[in-house]
């Protein structure tokens, strides 16, 4: 996948802060998939594996951990120590090592056999199933230290408990538990369920839906239902940065708009 160099200085981290885009974990990747985005606001302090893709969305937490090839939805919570999208390796190959697919590793390529390096390239064999992105719906919450394959889909308002090992795909609103991880129960009777998923209130700033009593959830849900039936709320529509534009902070952050200076203060 083509990816894009990113150096951003301290100053450029601040001023995207200010826009509500807290993306100080990406200051040691140095490079990012050209595909990945961010929407605002968001905060990403989590680690980031160089060349990873992600798009993250509105409202989430990525507080710790490691994160490679990820798709997340908006509201989603990520605590420390979570690794999502390791690589994997081939069982079935002559070796596992990452070298068998991917040559250029560590620049190894260029050490061991620079006059080769087209041949190499050319008998090269791809592993597609190198690391496949993650998915987390949104409104997911991945407890401290839990492990997801990657590859590995995490439906809507799912639960992932601290320490967890995730290997299959998780339905929406799943509490799940354990090494390997299990379904423990979901957070909702099934007809409440159905109503958050056709809901879709994650389309919406939770700064809009502050009628909706947080703490009773079917409550939330009449009051939530009425505001979009009535169109008395818009879906969230935040500043969406790109790999590019991380690229070229300057242009970046001249065409998002000024602060006021009560927010910036």
């Amino acid at each position: 996948m083509p990816q894009i160099t990113i150096d951003l200085a301290r100053a450029d981290y601040r001023a995207l802060a200010a826009h509500g885009l807290k993306l100080a974990g990406l200051g040691q990747t140095g490079r990012l998939d050209a595909a990945s985005r961010f929407e605002g606001p968001t905060s990403v302090l989590a680690g980031v594996t160089p060349g990873a893709f992600l798009d993250i969305g509105a409202f989430c937490n990525l507080s710790g951990g490691t994160l490679n090839n990820l798709r997340v939805g908006p509201y989603c919570s990520i605590a420390a120590g979570v690794v999502t999208g390791t690589h994997e390796h081939p069982s079935d190959w002559l070796t596992t090592s990452r070298t068998g697919y991917y040559p250029e590793v560590n620049g190894w390529d260029r050490l061991m056999a620079p006059e080769r390096l087209a041949e190499i390239a050319a008998k090269r064999r791809p592993f597609p199933a190198s690391c496949p992105v993650t998915t987390l719906g949104p409104d997911v919450w991945i407890g401290q230290g839990a492990f997801l394959k990657s590859g590995i889909t995490v439906g809507t308002g799912a639960i992932i408990g601290a320490r967890a090992t995730v290997v299959k795909d998780v339905p929406p609103y799943a509490i799940v538990v354990g090494t390997p991880g299990r379904v423990l129960r979901l957070r909702f009777p099934e007809p409440v369920i159905e109503r958050l998923l056709a809901s879709q209130w994650w389309r919406y700033s939770i700064y809009d839906l502050f009628d909706a009593p947080m703490d009773d959830i079917e409550r939330a849900l009449d009051v939530i239902e009425d505001l979009i039936a009535k169109v008395r709320v818009a879906p969230h529509e935040g500043p969406v940065v790109t790999a590019a534009d991380l690229a070229d902070p300057a242009t970046l952050l001249a065409r998002l708009a000024p602060v006021p200076l009560a927010e910036s203060a």
